[in-house]
């Protein structure tokens, strides 16, 4: 069985090896790393397909995001000196993610999902994201069938309701801000501004204390106030300035209209010598 995976391996390899060489003289590269996996099909692949309906690739992070290596050189995407990694052992998980996730590893470590972990491994990030089929995360990853399957659903569920406003919120102001992008006023402090407001929820939902996590809402209730004022303000600017448009507009019309008239009832040639 060992002997024929490693045939399965060689021939890829080997495939993929001409096609890379290929690629490089048309001055193009494609993901080895997603290639190969492809290629194997089976639950070699599953990461694949997994990692396709993820937020990871929406966003633009592929394999070597979080595994490291080299992905346009089949040579060298599982050398160390390319900075693979492989797949991290269960203690190292939190670390793993926490490369990018910085802020929510801080608060994740130092609460009791955290300390456990510490010592057993679990319950850890893939346990509620999962590893490649990562989602957007959202309030619905709060569920009672999620947190049931180690503990009680009432604290998770407390922790669920303080936050549905503030999230509820957030959608709303990203909207409103979607909808005045298309103007000529600049909405990138606001936006920085509502992402922000987003990371420190997400953050804060990671250290599992209710009373911590009212005060970090009551701080980003203020701060979408001032977005939402903020937006009221471009909206009476974008009115004002579509009435002066109009106003502009029927204007325009109105002197088109005069000029007309002028022009078929005092330039007519018979009124031209007209006392």
């Amino acid at each position: 069985m060992r002997l024929k995976i490693v045939l399965i391996l060689f021939l890829i390899l080997s495939i993929n090896t001409k096609q890379a060489f290929a690629q490089q003289k048309e001055g193009r590269t494609e993901n080895v790393c997603i290639q190969c996996h492809s290629q194997l099909g089976g639950k070699f692949a599953e990461p694949v397909e997994q990692w396709g309906k993820s937020i990871h690739k929406e966003m633009g992070n592929n394999c070597e995001g979080c595994h490291g290596g080299d992905p346009a050189d089949m040579g060298r995407a599982m050398t160390k000196e390319s900075g693979f990694l492989g797949k991290p052992k269960l203690l190292e998980i939190p670390d793993f993610c926490g490369k990018c996730h910085i802020g929510i590893k801080e608060n994740y470590s130092k609460s009791a999902h955290g300390i456990f972990a510490a010592k057993t491994g679990a319950p850890n990030c893939v346990t509620c994201h999962g590893n490649h089929e990562v989602k957007k995360a959202s309030l619905e990853l709060i569920n009672e069938k999620n947190c049931t399957r180690c503990h009680t659903y009432d604290k998770p569920q407390k922790i669920k309701q303080a936050l549905v406003s503030t999230d509820k919120e957030i959608a709303r102001l990203s909207a409103l801000i979607k909808d005045v992008k298309g103007s000529s006023i600049d909405t990138k402090r606001l936006e920085e501004k509502l992402f922000a407001s987003r990371n420190a929820i997400h953050q804060v939902t990671h250290v599992l204390s209710v009373d911590k996590i009212n005060a970090i809402k009551a701080t980003t209730d203020k701060e979408l106030s001032a977005v939402d004022k903020s937006l009221k303000a471009i909206e009476k600017e974008i009115t004002k300035r579509k009435r002066i448009a109009i106003g502009v507009s029927l204007f325009c019309f109105f002197a088109a209209a005069v000029i007309i008239l002028y022009r078929k009832t005092f330039l007519k040639p018979e009124n031209w010598f007209k006392v």
